[in-house]
C-alpha cells in the first residue's frame, strides 16, 4: 500500500510556472482587454450578453495564493471575489504569479485599468496554496474535496506542472487518476496546462478527463495567432491527443502582488501555459452560468462544456515552425491541439439546444448529452448542403473506481465509443474508434445535398455511461486561412 511519501514531490523538481513568467514591457500592454476580445478567445460579446459567469464557484490550486485585497478582485460593496485558503501548513502567501493566474479568470479591473477584466468576472474564486516545500497527492486530494464536495466548486485550475522526471506523465499516475475520479465522479470541469518546456504535455495537463491548454503569441497583426516557443505540444507520452486547446498567454496586463494597485505585463513570445489555462477556466464558467438559465437539461454538464468548447474552436493557428497548421489536413495538431478558444462561437451552440437521438436535425449546431447501454447504437440525422462543413466532437469520461486512500483502478475494460459519419448515399465519410482517446473530432467539408447521419455507438460491455457531442454547420471556408 503507497504512504502519503510515496505520492509527494519535492518542491525543487516541481516546476512553478511562476519562474521566469512574469515580464514587464516598456510598450504598452495588449492587457485582458483584447486577449479577452475577437482576436483572442472572443468571450466580451458573451458578456455584453450579461453572461460573466455569475454563480459559478472556481478553485485554483497552485503554489501560492492570490493577493485577494487587489483592486482587481473588489467588488463595488468593498468585499471581495477571491478567498484564500491554506493547505500546506505554512500560512497564506500572495504570488505575482498566482494573482495573475486568478486574474484572467476573475479580474473586474481597476481605477486606470477598467476594461482589464477577466473571463468570468462574475465568478467567484477559492485560491488554494498546496505548497510546504513539496506536494503531496493527500494535500492535492484534501484541497479538491474541500474545494468541490464542501465550496461547490465546478470548474478546477491548476497553476503549477510536475515534470516527467518526477512522474511519467502517460495519464495512469496518482495525479492524474485523482483529476479523472474527481471530474467523473463530481461532474467537474478541469482546466489543466499543457505545461512548459518538455517534449511532451505533463502532469496536470496528462489526465483524460480534463482540457489541456497550450499558450498562444502575438503575431504581427495583433492577434494571438502563433504557438508559443516553450508552450508543450502533444501528443502525450502514451500516444493521446493533448492539449486540445489553445489561448493567449503573451502581454497580458494583469494585477501584481507587491501592491493592492500594481498591474504589470506579464507573459512572453514563449507562451508560459500558465496563463493560457485560466482562460478555459473561465470559459468554461460563462458556458455553466449560460445553460443554467435555460429550462434545458445537462447542458452545464462538464462533458458538454467540454465538447462545446473543442468543437468550437479556431484551428487557423501557426505552429511552432511559424507555418500554418492546415486545419483541412490535420484536425488536431501537435502544436495547436484543435485551436484557439471561441467562447462567442461555443456560445451560439449552447444556444442552439439540446438534440437527440433518431430525429431529424435542420438547425446549424446542437449538443447532445446521453447515455448508452452494453452494444446500443444512437444516430442523429443532420439536413445538410454539398460544400458546407459540418464539425463534430465526441466526448466520454474515463472511470477510476476508488480501491484505497489514493489508490484507484480504471474500469475494465473501459467504456469506448465509435464515432462514425456517413453521407446520404451510405458512404463512410469519417470514423474512429480506439483504446486511448475519449474525445473525437472530425472535420469535413460534405459532397452533396442531403441527410447525413452521425452514428454513436458502444462496443463495449460497459453499462450506462454518459457521452456528449457538439455539431455545427459552416461555411466551407470558414477554417480556410
Amino acid at each position: 500500500m503507497p504512504t502519503e511519501g510515496s505520492h509527494r514531490v519535492p518542491l525543487n523538481t516541481i516546476v512553478m510556472f511562476v519562474a521566469a513568467i512574469v515580464c514587464v514591457f516598456c510598450a504598452a500592454a495588449w492587457g485582458l482587454v483584447e486577449s479577452v476580445e475577437s482576436k483572442g478567445i472572443n468571450a466580451r460579446v458573451v458578456h455584453r450578453q450579461g453572461v460573466t459567469g455569475s454563480g459559478i464557484h472556481i478553485a485554483m490550486l497552485s503554489s501560492g495564493n492570490a493577493r485577494a485585497s487587489h483592486e482587481a478582485f473588489s467588488l463595488p460593496d468593498g468585499q471581495r471575489i477571491i478567498t484564500n485558503y491554506d493547505f500546506s501548513g505554512k500560512g497564506i502567501a500572495a504570488t505575482s504569479h498566482d494573482t495573475q493566474v486568478a486574474a484572467i479568470v476573475v479580474s473586474r479591473g481597476g481605477a486606470d485599468y477598467a476594461e482589464c477584466k477577466g473571463v468570468a468576472p462574475g465568478a467567484t474564486l477559492h485560491s488554494v496554496r498546496l505548497s510546504d516545500g513539496s506536494i503531496s497527492a493527500s494535500v492535492v486530494e484534501r484541497a479538491l474535496h474541500a474545494m468541490v464536495v464542501n465550496q461547490g466548486c465546478r470548474v478546477v485550475v491548476t497553476g503549477i506542472q510536475l515534470p516527467s522526471t518526477s512522474s511519467k506523465p502517460d495519464g495512469t499516475s496518482v495525479w492524474a487518476n485523482l483529476y479523472d475520479y474527481y471530474a467523473e465522479h463530481y461532474d467537474v470541469f478541469f482546466a489543466n496546462a499543457a505545461g512548459n518546456s518538455e517534449s511532451a504535455v505533463t502532469i496536470f495537463g496528462d489526465g483524460h478527463n480534463g482540457v489541456t491548454t497550450g499558450g498562444l503569441a502575438l503575431d504581427e497583426y495583433g492577434r494571438w495567432f502563433k504557438t508559443g516557443s516553450i508552450s508543450n505540444s502533444g501528443p502525450t507520452v502514451d500516444g493521446r491527443r493533448k492539449p486540445e486547446l489553445m489561448a493567449p498567454a503573451h502581454r497580458l496586463m494583469l494585477p501584481a502582488a507587491s501592491g493592492d494597485a500594481v498591474w504589470a505585463a506579464s507573459g512572453s513570445t514563449r507562451g508560459e501555459t500558465s496563463f493560457a489555462a485560466p482562460h478555459t477556466a473561465g470559459a468554461a464558467a460563462l458556458l455553466m452560468e449560460r445553460a443554467a438559465q435555460t429550462e434545458t437539461p445537462y447542458g452545464d454538464k462538464s462533458l458538454t462544456i467540454k465538447a462545446i468548447l473543442v468543437n468550437s474552436a479556431d484551428p487557423n493557428l501557426l505552429g511552432k515552425s511559424n507555418r500554418l497548421t492546415h486545419p483541412d489536413e490535420n484536425v488536431w495538431h501537435p502544436d495547436r491541439g484543435y485551436g484557439r478558444l471561441d467562447v462567442g462561437r461555443a456560445i451560439n451552440v449552447l444556444d442552439a439546444g439540446r438534440i437527440r437521438p433518431e430525429t431529424m436535425l435542420s438547425a446549424a449546431a446542437g449538443w447532445a448529452y446521453e447515455t448508452m447501454d452494453s452494444d446500443q447504437r444512437h444516430s442523429y440525422r443532420i439536413a445538410a448542403k454539398k460544400g458546407e462543413r459540418l464539425v463534430v466532437t465526441l466526448t466520454w469520461h474515463r472511470k477510476q473506481i476508488r480501491i484505497g486512500t489514493l489508490l484507484f483502478a480504471e474500469e475494465r475494460p473501459r467504456f469506448n465509443v465509435l464515432l462514425e459519419v456517413r453521407s446520404p448515399d451510405g458512404t463512410v465519410l469519417f470514423s474512429e474508434t480506439d483504446d486511448d482517446n475519449n474525445l473525437r473530432k472530425a472535420s469535413l467539408i460534405l459532397p452533396e445535398d442531403g441527410e447525413y447521419t452521425l452514428i454513436v455507438r458502444n462496443p463495449t460491455h460497459q453499462q450506462r455511461r454518459d457521452y456528449a457531442m457538439a455539431f455545427e454547420r459552416r461555411d466551407s471556408q470558414a477554417e480556410t486561412p
